[in-house]
Protein backbone atom coordinates (compact mmCIF):
# COMPACT_ATOMS: atom_id res chain seq x y z
CA UNK A 1 0.00 0.00 0.00
CA UNK A 2 0.99 3.51 -0.31
CA UNK A 3 -0.33 6.76 1.24
CA UNK A 4 -0.81 9.89 -0.84
CA UNK A 5 -0.86 13.31 0.84
CA UNK A 6 -2.27 16.12 -0.65
CA UNK A 7 -1.59 18.98 1.43
CA UNK A 8 -3.83 21.96 0.79
CA UNK A 9 -4.21 25.43 2.62
CA UNK A 10 -7.25 24.98 4.24
CA UNK A 11 -7.49 20.76 4.17
CA UNK A 12 -5.35 17.96 4.07
CA UNK A 13 -6.37 15.14 1.99
CA UNK A 14 -5.05 11.24 2.60
CA UNK A 15 -5.83 8.67 -0.20
CA UNK A 16 -5.08 5.09 1.18
CA UNK A 17 -3.94 3.31 -2.41
CA UNK A 18 -3.49 -0.57 -2.50
CA UNK A 19 -2.68 -2.10 -6.42
CA UNK A 20 -2.84 1.22 -7.80
CA UNK A 21 -6.72 2.03 -6.62
CA UNK A 22 -7.45 4.29 -4.21
CA UNK A 23 -8.93 2.17 -1.75
CA UNK A 24 -9.98 4.57 1.31
CA UNK A 25 -9.85 8.53 2.10
CA UNK A 26 -9.64 10.87 5.02
CA UNK A 27 -9.52 14.49 5.47
CA UNK A 28 -8.06 16.59 8.10
CA UNK A 29 -8.46 20.41 8.89
CA UNK A 30 -4.49 21.55 8.16
CA UNK A 31 -2.40 23.12 10.97
CA UNK A 32 0.84 24.20 10.35
CA UNK A 33 1.18 24.45 14.43
CA UNK A 34 1.46 20.74 14.84
CA UNK A 35 4.45 19.08 15.45
CA UNK A 36 5.11 15.58 13.41
CA UNK A 37 4.13 13.90 16.64
CA UNK A 38 1.26 15.25 16.82
CA UNK A 39 0.40 14.48 13.11
CA UNK A 40 1.19 11.39 13.24
CA UNK A 41 -1.44 11.22 16.43
CA UNK A 42 -3.88 11.46 13.88
CA UNK A 43 -3.16 9.05 11.64
CA UNK A 44 -2.29 6.31 13.89
CA UNK A 45 -5.35 4.62 14.24
CA UNK A 46 -6.01 4.79 10.25
CA UNK A 47 -2.35 3.44 9.07
CA UNK A 48 -2.05 1.11 12.55
CA UNK A 49 -2.35 -2.59 10.30
CA UNK A 50 -1.66 -1.05 7.11
CA UNK A 51 1.68 -2.63 5.45
CA UNK A 52 2.91 1.11 3.98
CA UNK A 53 5.40 0.28 1.42
CA UNK A 54 5.58 4.14 0.28
CA UNK A 55 4.48 7.21 0.14
CA UNK A 56 4.04 10.77 -1.59
CA UNK A 57 3.68 13.92 -0.97
CA UNK A 58 1.94 17.26 -2.93
CA UNK A 59 2.25 20.09 -0.64
CA UNK A 60 1.38 23.84 -1.18
CA UNK A 61 2.40 24.86 2.33
CA UNK A 62 6.21 25.01 2.60
CA UNK A 63 6.02 25.00 6.40
CA UNK A 64 4.74 21.53 6.61
CA UNK A 65 7.03 19.91 4.07
CA UNK A 66 9.51 19.32 6.98
CA UNK A 67 7.10 18.42 9.67
CA UNK A 68 5.50 15.28 7.18
CA UNK A 69 8.81 14.36 5.91
CA UNK A 70 10.17 13.68 9.66
CA UNK A 71 7.09 12.50 10.31
CA UNK A 72 7.08 9.51 7.77
CA UNK A 73 10.92 9.04 8.32
CA UNK A 74 10.52 8.79 12.24
CA UNK A 75 7.56 6.65 12.10
CA UNK A 76 7.21 4.69 8.61
CA UNK A 77 10.68 4.37 8.11
CA UNK A 78 10.09 5.69 4.64
CA UNK A 79 11.54 8.63 2.40
CA UNK A 80 8.54 10.00 0.83
CA UNK A 81 8.47 11.00 -2.59
CA UNK A 82 7.85 15.51 -2.65
CA UNK A 83 5.90 16.47 -5.49
CA UNK A 84 8.21 18.80 -7.10
CA UNK A 85 11.07 20.06 -9.88
CA UNK A 86 12.52 17.17 -11.16
CA UNK A 87 9.26 14.82 -10.96
CA UNK A 88 8.45 12.92 -14.55
CA UNK A 89 5.05 13.73 -15.53
CA UNK A 90 4.68 12.86 -19.14
CA UNK A 91 3.48 16.33 -19.85
CA UNK A 92 5.65 19.09 -21.40
CA UNK A 93 5.33 21.94 -19.41
CA UNK A 94 4.59 24.81 -21.60
CA UNK A 95 4.99 27.77 -19.14
CA UNK A 96 6.71 30.29 -18.02
CA UNK A 97 9.05 29.21 -15.28
CA UNK A 98 8.04 25.45 -15.01
CA UNK A 99 10.24 25.15 -11.64
CA UNK A 100 7.27 27.47 -9.83
CA UNK A 101 4.31 25.47 -11.15
CA UNK A 102 2.46 24.30 -7.99
CA UNK A 103 2.32 20.47 -7.26
CA UNK A 104 -1.61 20.49 -6.49
CA UNK A 105 -2.14 22.04 -10.45
CA UNK A 106 0.65 19.56 -11.70
CA UNK A 107 -1.32 16.00 -9.81
CA UNK A 108 -4.50 17.69 -10.89
CA UNK A 109 -3.17 18.05 -14.79
CA UNK A 110 -1.74 14.51 -14.78
CA UNK A 111 -4.78 12.68 -13.24
CA UNK A 112 -7.00 14.27 -15.93
CA UNK A 113 -5.55 13.36 -18.67
CA UNK A 114 -4.30 9.92 -17.12
CA UNK A 115 -8.09 9.34 -16.59
CA UNK A 116 -9.46 11.19 -19.80
CA UNK A 117 -7.10 12.04 -22.30
CA UNK A 118 -6.71 15.75 -23.64
CA UNK A 119 -7.84 18.06 -24.02
CA UNK A 120 -9.08 18.78 -20.63
CA UNK A 121 -9.75 21.89 -18.32
CA UNK A 122 -9.63 21.31 -14.67
CA UNK A 123 -11.45 23.65 -12.26
CA UNK A 124 -10.57 23.10 -8.72
CA UNK A 125 -12.58 24.45 -6.29
CA UNK A 126 -10.43 25.05 -2.68
CA UNK A 127 -8.84 28.01 -1.14
CA UNK A 128 -8.24 29.37 -4.65
CA UNK A 129 -10.39 28.45 -7.56
CA UNK A 130 -7.86 27.03 -10.43
CA UNK A 131 -8.07 26.44 -13.50
CA UNK A 132 -5.87 24.45 -15.55
CA UNK A 133 -5.15 23.61 -19.59
CA UNK A 134 -4.15 20.62 -20.56
CA UNK A 135 -4.22 20.10 -24.94
CA UNK A 136 -4.37 17.13 -27.03
CA UNK A 137 -0.75 17.00 -27.34
CA UNK A 138 -0.47 16.57 -23.75
CA UNK A 139 0.99 20.16 -23.35
CA UNK A 140 0.18 21.82 -20.07
CA UNK A 141 -0.30 25.47 -21.50
CA UNK A 142 -1.54 27.25 -17.85
CA UNK A 143 -4.41 28.77 -16.71
CA UNK A 144 -6.19 31.03 -13.82
CA UNK A 145 -6.62 31.61 -10.59
CA UNK A 146 -9.39 33.20 -9.04
CA UNK A 147 -10.13 33.88 -4.85
CA UNK A 148 -12.11 30.98 -3.28
CA UNK A 149 -15.50 31.43 -2.13
CA UNK A 150 -14.36 31.01 1.38
CA UNK A 151 -11.55 33.60 1.49
CA UNK A 152 -13.82 35.76 -1.12
CA UNK A 153 -16.62 35.09 1.83
CA UNK A 154 -14.31 36.13 5.00
CA UNK A 155 -13.05 39.05 3.39
CA UNK A 156 -16.34 40.16 2.46
CA UNK A 157 -17.57 39.93 5.92
CA UNK A 158 -14.35 41.34 7.67
CA UNK A 159 -14.45 44.75 5.51
CA UNK A 160 -18.20 45.38 5.71
CA UNK A 161 -19.13 46.95 8.85
CA UNK A 162 -23.02 44.96 8.82
CA UNK A 163 -22.72 41.99 7.62
CA UNK A 164 -22.07 38.64 9.41
CA UNK A 165 -20.70 35.27 9.11
CA UNK A 166 -23.14 33.39 6.49
CA UNK A 167 -23.46 29.79 5.48
CA UNK A 168 -21.85 28.91 1.77
CA UNK A 169 -25.23 27.39 0.45
CA UNK A 170 -27.32 27.75 -2.55
CA UNK A 171 -30.13 30.05 -1.98
CA UNK A 172 -33.66 28.69 -3.87
CA UNK A 173 -33.30 31.84 -6.09
CA UNK A 174 -30.75 34.22 -8.02
CA UNK A 175 -32.26 37.43 -6.56
CA UNK A 176 -32.26 37.26 -2.52
CA UNK A 177 -35.02 38.30 -0.53
CA UNK A 178 -32.34 39.52 2.73
CA UNK A 179 -29.25 39.83 3.42
CA UNK A 180 -28.35 36.11 3.69
CA UNK A 181 -29.87 34.75 0.82
CA UNK A 182 -28.40 38.05 -1.07
CA UNK A 183 -25.02 36.76 0.22
CA UNK A 184 -25.27 33.38 -0.52
CA UNK A 185 -26.35 34.14 -4.24
CA UNK A 186 -23.42 36.13 -4.95
CA UNK A 187 -21.27 33.49 -3.52
CA UNK A 188 -22.80 30.85 -5.14
CA UNK A 189 -24.48 31.70 -8.50
CA UNK A 190 -21.57 34.90 -8.73
CA UNK A 191 -19.03 32.05 -8.86
CA UNK A 192 -21.11 29.61 -10.99
CA UNK A 193 -21.14 32.37 -13.54
CA UNK A 194 -17.44 32.71 -13.25
CA UNK A 195 -16.82 28.85 -14.06
CA UNK A 196 -19.31 29.18 -16.82
CA UNK A 197 -17.59 31.76 -18.30
CA UNK A 198 -14.01 31.55 -17.46
CA UNK A 199 -14.67 27.77 -19.55
CA UNK A 200 -16.43 29.26 -22.30
CA UNK A 201 -13.71 32.13 -22.94
CA UNK A 202 -11.06 29.16 -22.55
CA UNK A 203 -12.60 27.14 -25.02
CA UNK A 204 -13.16 30.07 -27.78
CA UNK A 205 -9.64 31.70 -27.19
CA UNK A 206 -7.46 28.09 -27.09
CA UNK A 207 -10.24 26.64 -29.68
CA UNK A 208 -10.76 23.68 -27.80
CA UNK A 209 -14.28 22.73 -29.07
CA UNK A 210 -14.21 19.03 -28.16
CA UNK A 211 -12.38 19.81 -24.57
CA UNK A 212 -13.82 17.77 -21.12
CA UNK A 213 -14.42 20.07 -17.55
CA UNK A 214 -13.20 17.82 -14.94
CA UNK A 215 -14.60 19.75 -11.80
CA UNK A 216 -12.56 18.84 -8.03
CA UNK A 217 -11.91 20.56 -5.25
CA UNK A 218 -13.72 20.44 -1.58
CA UNK A 219 -15.62 23.39 -2.70
CA UNK A 220 -17.01 21.51 -5.81
CA UNK A 221 -19.72 19.94 -4.02
CA UNK A 222 -21.44 23.40 -3.02
CA UNK A 223 -21.82 24.49 -6.44
CA UNK A 224 -21.73 21.96 -9.10
CA UNK A 225 -25.70 21.76 -9.38
CA UNK A 226 -25.81 25.50 -10.76
CA UNK A 227 -23.05 25.21 -13.24
CA UNK A 228 -24.00 24.76 -17.20
CA UNK A 229 -21.41 23.97 -18.76
CA UNK A 230 -21.09 20.12 -18.89
CA UNK A 231 -18.64 18.64 -16.25
CA UNK A 232 -17.09 15.68 -15.14
CA UNK A 233 -16.98 15.77 -11.62
CA UNK A 234 -13.54 13.82 -10.32
CA UNK A 235 -13.19 14.94 -6.66
CA UNK A 236 -10.28 12.73 -6.01
CA UNK A 237 -8.23 13.20 -8.61
CA UNK A 238 -5.44 14.97 -7.54
CA UNK A 239 -4.99 11.87 -5.17
CA UNK A 240 -5.54 10.32 -9.11
CA UNK A 241 -2.18 12.30 -10.13
CA UNK A 242 -0.07 11.56 -6.91
CA UNK A 243 -0.73 7.72 -7.78
CA UNK A 244 0.49 8.09 -11.00
CA UNK A 245 3.47 10.20 -10.44
CA UNK A 246 4.21 8.00 -7.23
CA UNK A 247 4.44 4.76 -9.76
CA UNK A 248 6.76 6.50 -12.82
CA UNK A 249 9.21 8.24 -10.74
CA UNK A 250 9.68 4.84 -8.01
CA UNK A 251 12.75 3.42 -7.99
Amino acid sequence: MILCFDIGNTNIVLGIVENKKIINTYRFVTNASLTEDEYFHKLQSIVKNLQIEGVVISSVVPSLDLIFVQMIKKYFNINPMIIGPGIKSGLKLRIEAPKTLGSDLLCDAVGAVNKFGGPVIIVDLGTATKFIVVNDKEEYLGGAIAPGMNGSLNSLIQNAAKLSHTALAKPDNVIGNDTTTCIQSGMIYGTASMIDGMVNKTIEELNLPNVKVVLTGGLAPVIKDVLTIDYIYEPLILIEGLIYLYYKNAK
